[in-house]
């Protein structure tokens, strides 16, 4: 019993560390793509103030 209870535990070790792994990297994944989307919906509302900026810049410079 004494052999094959350091085998089982030893794969049972390894089976927990894999699971670990297998969900860190989802979890990595999940947080990667919250980050896009974040960074993706602030860099739209930015182009749409500097667009505007722009347009009030053309506007006045055309107005001299």
């Amino acid at each position: 019993m004494g052999g094959n209870g350091i085998a089982f535990d030893w794969f049972r070790g390894w089976a927990q560390f894999t699971l670990l792994v297998y969900i860190g990297l989802i979890v990595l994944t999940i947080y990667l793509m919250v980050s896009t989307i974040r960074f993706l919906k602030n860099k739209t509302q930015n182009d749409k103030e500097l667009l505007l900026k722009l347009d009030e810049l053309i506007r006045i410079k055309s107005q001299d």
